[in-house]
This record gives C-alpha cells, sequence and structure tokens, in this order.
C-alpha cells in the first residue's frame, strides 16, 4: 500500500462510490423497462466515454497504452465492464434490485483468496472476522427461515458471474502502470468495454433499438449509469485501490445494499421491513470491524 491521503478521505470516496453503485441497481431497473440489457450496457458505455474524453484531453491527461500494456487494460475491460455487467445487467432481468445488490456485495468472500494468491496481500485475523460479519448478514438476507433461497437459480449464476468478474478486475486494476492516470484508465476500459459490446448489440439488438425509439425514463436512467455509475463511481473506487490493500476496499461493497434498499424503498416502493434492516446492521458492523488494525495474524 503506498502512502497517501488520509484513511478517512479514502473512506469517504468509497463510500460515495457504493452509494452511486448501489443507486445503478435502481437505474438498471428503470432502463431494463424499456431496453434489452445488452443496448443499456452498450450506451451507458457510450456515455462514459463521451463524458470522459473531452476531460482527457482539455487536462491533457490522455495517453494512449503502450504495447506492452496494452493487453493489460484489454484483460481489465473483459473483465470489467464486460463480463461483470452480462451478468449484472441480465442477472437484475431476475432478480429485483435489492436483492441484486445483496448478492453483489459477497464480492469481498473471495477477495482475500485472491489477494493473497495474486498479490501477495496479508490479511489480519480482524479483517476476516469483519468479513465473516458481512456475510452473514447478506445470508441473512438472502435466505428465508427454512434457508431456502428466495431466488431465481439463473439469475444468481448469472451474478456470480458477476462477483467472479469484479475479483478479477481488481486483480487488474493493482496491475495497471502507474503512469496512467486513474480517469485515463477508466476512459480505456470503458471504450474497450463498448467496443466488445458493439457487435453483440448491432446483431441482436439494433431492431429493437429502433422499434423502442426514444423512451424518456430509460434514457435518463442510462445517461445516470453512464455518468455517476460508470464514471465518477468508477474514479474513486480505483483512487482509493491506489492507496489501500484490496481486501480492505472490496469489503465496502458490502455497503452497496444498504444505499439499493433506501433507494429502491424511495424510488420503486420496494419493500424496506425488518428483516432487512437487521441485515443491513450486520453488513454495517462487518463493514467497521474489517477496518480494525488490530492485527493478530500476520
Amino acid at each position: 500500500m503506498k502512502s497517501g491521503p488520509k484513511p478517512i478521505a479514502l473512506y469517504i470516496l468509497l463510500l460515495i462510490s457504493m452509494a452511486l453503485w448501489g443507486a445503478s441497481f435502481v437505474w438498471g431497473k428503470i432502463a431494463l423497462e424499456s431496453y434489452s440489457a445488452f443496448t443499456v450496457i452498450f450506451f451507458r458505455l457510450f456515455v462514459s466515454v463521451i463524458v470522459l474524453l473531452p476531460v482527457l484531453l482539455i487536462s491533457k491527461n490522455f495517453k494512449l497504452p503502450s504495447k506492452e500494456n496494452l493487453h493489460l487494460f484489454i484483460l481489465l475491460a473483459f473483465f470489467e465492464p464486460f463480463l461483470y455487467f452480462i451478468g449484472e445487467t441480465n442477472g437484475l432481468k431476475y432478480i429485483g434490485a435489492s436483492m441484486t445488490s445483496i448478492i453483489i456485495s459477497v464480492i469481498p468472500l473471495f477477495t482475500p483468496f485472491v489477494a493473497y494468491y495474486f498479490l501477495k496481500e496479508k490479511v489480519s485475523f480482524v479483517n476476516l472476522m469483519g468479513i465473516i460479519i458481512s456475510i452473514s448478514g447478506i445470508m441473512f438476507l438472502v435466505f428465508d427461515k427454512n434457508m431456502n433461497l428466495q431466488v431465481p437459480i439463473n439469475g444468481l449464476i448469472l451474478l456470480l458471474l458477476s462477483v467472479v468478474a469484479a475479483n478479477g478486475y481488481s486483480v487488474m486494476i493493482k496491475k495497471m502502470p502507474l503512469d496512467h492516470s486513474v480517469l485515463n484508465i477508466i476512459f480505456w476500459q470503458s471504450l474497450f468495454g463498448f467496443l466488445m459490446f458493439l457487435p453483440i448489440v448491432a446483431i441482436f439488438d439494433f431492431k429493437a433499438i429502433k422499434t423502442t425509439g426514444f423512451a424518456y425514463d430509460s434514457i435518463i436512467a442510462i445517461l445516470k449509469l453512464g455518468i455517476f455509475a460508470s464514471t465518477i463511481a468508477f474514479l474513486f473506487y480505483m483512487y482509493a485501490l491506489r492507496y489501500m490493500p484490496i481486501t480492505k476496499v472490496n469489503v465496502f461493497s458490502n455497503t452497496i445494499p444498504i444505499f439499493t434498499i433506501i433507494i429502491a424503498w424511495f424510488a420503486m416502493g420496494e419493500v424496506l421491513d425488518a428483516k432487512r434492516l437487521i441485515g443491513m446492521l450486520i453488513v454495517i458492523l462487518g463493514v467497521v470491524v474489517s477496518q480494525l488494525k488490530y492485527k493478530i495474524f500476520k
């Protein structure tokens, strides 16, 4: 971990990222009312590219990937946005926004093992305890009293694909060249992701897009996804990853369901009952514990 901003500043940036990603499940659900999953992803990335390019050019931070690190940018985009959004956006077709965000938030369950194997990052006992507490909160929300899964299996498989992709993405971020700014990396991941989805949309969705035309609510939702979720949230998240261990950063994803449940309650009328409130509190406790500095094992 590099020295840099104070931890509290990084925590605030991460929480803003998680809030925006929490809202993205609601925006995604609205966008899917009019357009297919691949169309939503395609235009979401297009918006991100259009927003970032002039910013990079004006600030003189635009930089082409070199031949030596081009494969890193392509792999980064393959994990996320390509694989991740295939799983997440298609999963939203079968599962509600709140429950989708809860399942996605199991990302930290795999992170310690991925970080240890690929990046040799050490994990403290307290950090693991925090992760376990957070995961228990998620399990409390996902299963009923008879331990029956409350989501369709096809949607669950798609969302688990996103979980795997997110961990691959986090590893790739750590390997990205430091001479590229965070904004520049986000631009290239969005552009390569856009190009990966281009043939899919051109072949399978072009006629449907022409038939649907301009659906105001869905278009606004896609604009929010492109600007806030695919640009600003990634900017803050990647900045924090440059100064914090991957395990500590990814455990913040357990807060995403909290934001989604609250936003979905206000915006879409999804139920906010006692069970969800208890589960949210358990998740928050796990995040707090995971950030404690007391190390029993190294």
